[in-house]
């Protein structure tokens, strides 16, 4: 298992157990581990660069999408707008390896 698919399972920990109990400083530990793992995929894969970025994008909008649910759509909103935030995070890695790459040519 890679570096990038342990901070991969980190980012999906924080946000299903920042869902259910107070992370302090949760913010801040979702956007490093968003940066984080936004370099490392890029780094990994520049060719994957749209894809990632529809993907943030569409989990922004739809994040709250379950929220009217009964007894799990709070749980499963929060979830997803944890998840959104790390993703978002890491979409900014994505455009700024981009921007920096471009730069560079």
């Amino acid at each position: 298992m890679g570096a990038l698919k342990i901070v991969q399972l980190l980012s999906i920990a924080v946000a299903v157990v920042g869902a259910f109990v107070a992370i302090p400083e949760a913010a801040l530990v979702m956007v490093v581990l968003g940066l984080v793992s936004g370099y490392m995929a890029d780094e990994a894969n520049k060719g994957n660069r749209t894809n990632f970025l529809v993907y943030a994008v569409a989990l922004g909008v739809v994040s709250g999408a379950a929220g009217d649910l009964p007894a799990i759509g709070g749980y499963i909103s929060d979830i997803m707008a944890n998840m959104s935030t790390i993703v978002s995070a890491a979409a900014l890695a994505v455009i700024i390896n981009a921007i920096k790459d471009q730069a560079t040519e």
